[in-house]
């Protein structure tokens, strides 16, 4: 790709062009600043001069290799890991099964902190108005924690730091920083209503814009009618702050009467006609996510999206160059960056890693990162496909996260081939889901998976349907992964249940099982589902077609 193409912040379009030599520089300086530390002592950084004996002196990592540093770090010892001060630690969802501790430096936050945001500000600029974002923080701007979530961190931080300014921003600090968490999307609605300037909405994922859309669809009329009645009641959960914000925000009867004939007309496209400036939906999406991400286009009609960013907990990576481009440009600062080729070669060698430099378009590899947070030769899991270079820093798509499996007899169904599966099937036969997860029944004779949709309308009156739809699943299941097929053939494995939700009871379902909480990341793996939950479910689901 070259540079030109498209309006690159200048520092970014700098940085990728020497991303070679910025990569081996930004391991110069971890050597040199963390030969003290526990874990350069160990290793004998202070003597090392060059990339390749750094990379056949330490080994690849994990976090549990790295954990009883890192519970060290926890505990308040210095120097463990990093010389940098601590920021704060991560406390990660536990997508992969358990919930994760990682720290975040003042030294890595400065080396991505103008550069992750930098599409959204030049859209802001150009389009003017405001933007309008969907989340709130429980943590107040100046707020220290033991705890935060990245998205706590990194956003207090940019605002902190001068990055972002609230002005730009509908509803100020008072709707973003400091909330309880259980009512903000009436604060994002009410504002939404109230500024009709909005010409770009932003959420950390793009399910939390379904989510804000969903909420807008069902509770329209009430918000509506507080808004004229310049009365928020006392039940709704929202700081006192929060609330005299919104009520001090100028109401227009003729804005809210615009706002009422739009939602009267249905909600396909809603977004353009409630803000006829909207020119940008921004988040975290793509393939993983990609039926949820496909029932927010329902809302947003026209108005292009744009992916942001490639982010882990350990490591803000990489950014998006352009909407409607669900690939990313490495960010060379951000850390030492090496690729492992997936998938794994056996036998000697089997660990060599590749520079960027080395790295070949349309080949897959696991980003190997060794971070400004502490974090040395550590496998993400990603495994991402190279699809060209901006400068001399790769390109890459997100393909999937390693080792994340639905096992329930020994197939080894992968996260991604369910995810393909369900993709493939509600395309196939026009299966309206907006969202998802699949488990595990295990009381079940012989085990089987168990799949919960949250459908935008759930089929009513037809006893079979979900029988049908098990069927479906169980094709799909099998065209993706062939030892699932031999397992069902001898008898091991069960035929899938389906249950189908309203996207209400679904949110509840998954509250039930634990799995809601942070932002609006989509996790797919249910896990053991419990017998009760279940079959509680499944009676609520017959229970709504025989009505």
């Amino acid at each position: 790709m070259n540079g030109q193409e498209t309006e690159l912040e200048p520092r970014l379009l700098e940085a990728c062009a020497r991303a070679g030599q910025i990569n081996e520089d930004n391991l110069r300086r971890l050597l040199a600043d963390n030969r003290d530390t526990v874990f350069g002592k160990k290793y004998g950084f202070g003597p090392m001069e060059t990339s390749s004996e750094y990379r056949k002196k330490v080994p690849l990592s994990s976090y549990a290799s790295l954990q009883p540093y890192l519970d060290r770090m926890a505990q308040g010892e210095q120097k463990v890991l990093t010389a940098y001060p601590a920021a704060g630690f991560l406390r990660t969802s536990g997508t992969e099964g358990g919930s994760k501790k990682i720290p975040v430096t003042f030294a890595s936050l400065e080396r991505y902190s103008d550069q992750i945001e930098w599409y959204k500000n030049l859209a802001h600029k150009k389009a003017g108005g405001k933007r309008l974002s969907v989340n709130g923080f429980r943590v107040e701007l100046m707020q220290e924690k033991k705890e935060y979530l990245l998205s706590e961190l990194y956003y207090q931080y940019l605002f902190r730091n001068g990055f972002l300014s609230f002005d730009d921003f509908a509803g100020g600090e008072e709707t973003m920083f400091g909330q309880n968490g259980r009512d903000i999307l009436y604060a994002k609605v009410w504002t939404a209503f109230a500024v009709e300037e909005i010409t770009s909405i932003e959420s950390i994922f793009l399910y939390d814009q379904l989510l804000f859309f969903r909420y807008l669809q069902r509770h329209w009329r009430r918000i509506l009618r507080h808004m004229r009645k310049k009365r928020i009641p006392e039940g709704i959960g929202l700081t006192e702050r929060t609330k005299a914000k919104l009520l001090e925000m100028p109401v227009c009867e003729q804005r809210l009467r615009r706002v009422e004939e739009e939602c009267k007309a249905g909600f396909d496209g809603i977004a353009g006609r409630l803000w006829p400036g909207l020119s940008l939906a921004s988040g975290i999406g793509g393939k993983s996510f990609e039926t949820e991400d496909g029932s927010l286009r329902r809302f947003l009609g026209k108005t292009p999206v744009y992916y942001f960013s490639y982010v882990a907990s350990e490591c803000h990576m990489g950014v998006a160059l352009r909407p409607e481009e669900c690939r990313y440009v490495m960010l060379p600062e951000s850390a030492f960056y090496e690729y492992l080729p997936w998938p794994e070669r056996e036998g000697e060698g089997a660990e060599k890693t590749l520079l960027p430099g080395q790295v070949r378009p349309g080949e897959l590899y696991e980003p190997v990162l060794t971070t400004f947070s502490g974090l040395y030769r550590y496998r993400t899991g990603d495994v991402v496909r190279v699809t060209g270079f901006l400068g001399e820093s790769p390109m890459v798509e997100f393909v999937l996260r390693k080792n994340l499996f639905l096992n329930v007899a020994g197939e080894k169904m992968s996260v991604y081939q369910a995810e393909r599966a369900v993709s493939q099937l509600a395309a196939r036969y026009g299966l309206p889901v907006q969202s998802y997860c699949i488990g595990r029944l295990s009381w079940e004779a012989p085990a089987c998976y168990g799949a919960v949709f949250g459908l935008e309308e759930p089929a009513a009156g037809e006893p079979a349907e979900e029988k049908k739809t098990a069927g479906r699943l169980d094709r799909a299941l099998t065209a993706q992964n062939p030892d699932y097929l031999d397992l069902r053939r001898l008898g091991c494995l069960g035929r899938p249940q389906v249950i189908c939700l309203s996207p209400e009871e679904y949110e509840v379902f998954l509250e039930e099982l634990g799995m809601t909480g942070g932002h609006g990341k989509p996790r797919h793996a249910a896990g053991a589902v419990p017998e009760p939950v279940w079959k509680k479910w499944k009676e609520i689901s017959s229970g709504r077609r025989k009505e």
